[in-house]
């Protein structure tokens, strides 16, 4: 890692997303080399998913905090090139498993992404998240990386 991404508006400058849509808190490692990246995400009760009852968020969120990493490293991976980040979309998202049903409130939860399989514009990913350095949630992210977001969506 070369660039610090330490804190969310930090972070706000790799992703699409803003105000409450950003989950990610951080950037915590990443590698150009091998494609992959670290991310933290505090669980705290201004969290757009935060749920009182649970105490917490759910566990499902957990692939859009892998997807924003995605994003996240797609917006370093053009930093470093001199570009502009690529979009992209979640096609799927298979092999979802979750060991626990709420991430809660006062825990980070630390999501790995790892690219996987590049087939042009078409790209798997594995994803991991974990709390207190236990394994939460695993899955795989099928993407695809778009020229122009707006005419793939037919919003021309």
């Amino acid at each position: 890692m070369t660039e610090d991404f330490d804190t969310k508006d930090l972070v706000s400058e790799l992703v699409p997303h803003k105000g409450k849509m950003l989950l990610l808190d951080r950037v915590r490692d990443y590698d150009l080399k091998e494609n992959s990246i670290t991310t933290e995400i505090d669980i705290a009760r201004d969290n757009m998913f935060y749920e009182e009852e649970l105490g917490g968020v759910p566990v499902w969120v957990a692939f859009e905090y892998m997807a924003q990493s995605v994003s996240a490293l797609s917006g370093i991976c053009g930093r470093a090139k001199g570009e502009k980040p690529k979009t992209g979309f979640i096609m799927s998202v298979s092999g979802f498993k979750a060991d626990v049903p709420v991430f809660k409130e006062g825990e980070t939860v630390v999501v790995n992404v790892l690219e996987n399989i590049r087939m042009d514009k078409a790209v798997t990913f594995e994803g991991s998240a974990t709390v207190n350095g236990t394994l939460a949630v695993t899955a795989k992210l099928n993407t695809v990386e778009v020229d122009d977001p707006k005419s793939s969506l037919n919003l021309n």
